[in-house]
Formats: structure tokens, sequence, C-alpha cells
């Protein structure tokens, strides 16, 4: 059987309409949220974590020398993931980190679920 080759007339979309005016309007979401909450969020958390895992020493030395983190928000991350039944446009469903708390929580997410700073779509009304 031989195969004839589809042409299109359009080419196809990169991205959908709808998703195009989803991030549309998470850009403006994030500027907005981190004009209002210009400090990482996350920072507490995660040296109280390391600090109970690793010593007191070991989150006293820890970038800044205190305990919290003092960086500026970068990015804003959602503990319930739209993969999980979360709204990336849900300022309760937010954080404002930095890139290095950011890169903590995805890489410890057993440590960050226990903190509250991952949840799955059970825990959405927490």
């Amino acid at each position: 059987m031989k195969r004839s080759r589809l042409t299109r007339k359009t080419p196809l979309r990169r991205v959908s309409k709808k998703r195009s005016l989803q991030k549309r309007k998470r850009s403006e979401f994030v500027k907005w949220e981190l004009a209002k909450r210009p400090w990482c969020e996350s920072g507490d958390a995660i040296r109280l974590h390391r600090m109970q895992t690793f010593g007191f020493e070991y989150g006293k030395r820890l970038d800044t020398g205190s305990y919290a983190c003092s960086r500026r928000s970068t990015e804003l991350h959602e503990p319930l993931t739209r993969a999980r039944g979360g709204d990336i446009l849900d300022p309760h469903n937010t954080v404002a980190i930095c890139r290095n708390c950011h890169n903590w929580i995805h890489d410890h997410p057993e440590s960050a679920t226990r903190l509250g700073l991952l949840r799955s779509q059970h825990e959405q009304g927490h």
C-alpha cells in the first residue's frame, strides 16, 4: 500500500490559543505577585529542615549566616502543581522564592512535601 504525504495549507501552532492566553495571564500574574512579595518565602522552612537534618552549625553557615533565606524572590512556585490539579493563577497556591530554594524543593521532593512546599491533589483543601 502506497502512503501519501499529508500536506497542510497552514503550519501547526506551536502553542494553542488557549495556552497562549494562559501564558500571558501567568506572566502578568507572576510580575504582580513578585512586586508584592519581593523576598524568598521558602527559606525558613528549608533552613529549619537542614538544621534538623545536618545540625545547628550547618544551618547557621549557609549563605548569609542567618536561618531564613534573605534572597530576593525571582519566581513563583506552586506547591500544588498544574499536573496535580493546581491553579497557576491562584495566589493561595504560590510561594515567592529564589532560584536556589526552588531547586532545593525539586531536588528534595519528600522533604519539600513534609514542609508543605509540595502538595498532592488529595491535600488540595489544606
